[in-house]
């Protein structure tokens, strides 16, 4: 279900932000500025479920931790009592008697256990270090003469210094690791550094190709004389609700009030003739250029005018 909804998020992102790129191409600003809408809130919703998910992972391992494994699942952890760090009392306080005795104050960490040998009794011996030492001194003995009794038992051997070892534990004429494989690291593999480099100019190059090309498509450029008295867009006009008007002509005649300040430079003259059909020619003086028709036709088909719908059905002269 997870991958479904990241599936479907993912697709309204890509299909919001084409849209973007198209509109903006066909200088339809009012249909960008809506998909830009729609897009900002797919990547809301989409940063919070991805959110959502990976506090609800969060929430499970904190539970998880907090259950215990084995045994202790289910059960709360308790986390044991810090004692506090006071400063040691001077011996003649922590003297006294009992197995827990030695401590004043009265504090709390008093009923705290204590290892009954490390509190100071003037009648008590002082033979855990000695028995610790003898005891060690015992074990060695042993062990030198255990290995004494392995070496003159073992069968050959080789004598490094005055110790005679076994063949067995010798070390090999070629080092401890003789015949083992080439533990060196390998170094650099310059294909996979090609491959990088090769998808990294590729990425680049259509990076750049975009940017060209949308330049081209929405930049502001002045254009070329026209070899003609004037320029006429044949645009269908339909309606759609209550728009107030028996006709599409008012819709027409201030959908073109609207859209003739779209050019750069202004239409200065022209107008709207109707033609029957609900096809109307609007006619520009003087004729306009490849950025001018451009601009001029993303404003007719995009202006929102009192539930009039406007397509652009022809244009003479005909654009390239």
């Amino acid at each position: 279900m997870r991958r479904v909804v990241y599936a479907g998020l993912g697709a309204m992102v890509a299909a919001t932000g084409g849209y973007v790129v198209v509109y903006l191409a066909r200088w339809e600003w009012q249909r960008a500025l809506m998909a830009g809408e729609l897009l900002l809130v797919s990547l809301i919703v989409l940063v919070a479920v991805a959110g959502a998910h990976r506090l609800g992972r969060l929430e499970r391992r904190l539970g998880e931790l907090a259950e215990g494994d084995g045994a202790g699942r289910g059960a709360p952890v308790r986390l044991a009592a810090v004692p506090s760090q006071r400063p040691a009392a001077p011996f003649a306080e922590r003297a006294g008697s009992g197995p827990f005795a030695g401590r004043a104050g009265g504090g709390p960490e008093d009923d705290a256990p204590r290892f009954r040998w490390l509190e100071p009794d003037q009648d008590a011996y002082r033979v855990f270090i000695p028995v610790l030492l003898g005891a060690g001194i015992l074990v060695s003995g042993l062990a030198a003469l255990v290995e004494r009794v392995a070496t003159a038992l073992g069968r050959g051997g080789v004598t490094s210094g005055r110790v005679r070892l076994p063949r067995a534990l010798t070390v090999p004429s070629g080092g401890v690791l003789a015949g083992a494989p080439d533990l060196t690291p390998p170094g650099p593999d310059r294909r996979a550094r090609l491959r990088v480099a090769a998808w990294a100019l590729a990425v680049a190059l259509v990076a750049a190709l975009v940017v060209q090309e949308m330049a081209e498509r929405t930049q502001d450029r002045p254009d070329a004389p026209v070899g003609a008295v004037a320029s006429t867009l044949v645009v269908q006009a339909s309606t759609h609700g209550y728009t107030g008007a028996a006709t599409a002509d008012p819709l027409a005649t201030r959908l073109w009030e609207y859209c003739k300040g779209s050019t750069r430079p202004y239409v200065e003259d022209g107008g709207v003739v109707p033609i029957g059909g609900r096809r109307y020619a609007f006619v520009a003086r003087p004729a306009l250029g490849e950025h001018a028709l451009r601009r001029m036709k993303g404003c007719l088909e995009d202006a929102v005018i009192d539930g009039g719908r406007f397509r652009v059905v022809s244009v003479e002269p005909a654009d390239d």
